[in-house]
């Protein structure tokens, strides 16, 4: 009667292990118009942690560790979560703003560029978009199940 109960709680634990994993969290597919919303499976989020570039000449990692700076290097927020097309293809990225609060919005990418600075030590992520256009995006939030 022990030893079942101590392999569920074991596996229960595991389980919780792997759903804390971050090498899902990061990586999100919305779902075709009409379908419900899938995760991305753990060999597509791990396809996109190779050295592979996904935008910008940035890897997943690279992307994941920049910040979103305007064109004069001001701060504008974090990067916080990819969003990928059904592809593989980046479509947005996900931005924790700069302020009071943990408000995220998902910015197309075809609004951001990729900013080099101190000769390259650095890897950031810029936009013409202002604090004012960003904060006017509406709020994002995760699928379900992703």
């Amino acid at each position: 009667m022990f030893r079942p109960a101590l392999l569920t709680a074991a596996a229960a634990s595991l389980l919780a292990i792997a759903a804390c994993s971050d090498k899902t969290d990061d990586v999100v597919q919305p779902p075709a118009p009409g379908a419900a919303a899938e995760p991305v499976t753990e060999t597509r989020a791990a396809a996109t942690e190779t050295a592979t570039a996904l935008a910008f000449g940035m890897t997943r990692a690279q992307l994941e560790d920049a910040d979103l700076v305007s064109s004069d290097y001001t701060d504008l927020g974090d990067v916080e979560t990819l969003v990928l097309d059904a592809a593989g293809t980046l479509r947005e990225v996900v931005i924790e703003l700069e302020g009071p609060g943990d408000r995220k919005v998902a910015v197309p990418i075809t609004s951001i560029r990729g900013a080099a600075r101190d000769n390259g030590a650095f890897r950031d992520l810029t936009t013409e978009l202002t604090a004012a256009q960003l904060a006017a995006l509406p709020e994002w939030t995760a699928p379900r199940g992703g």
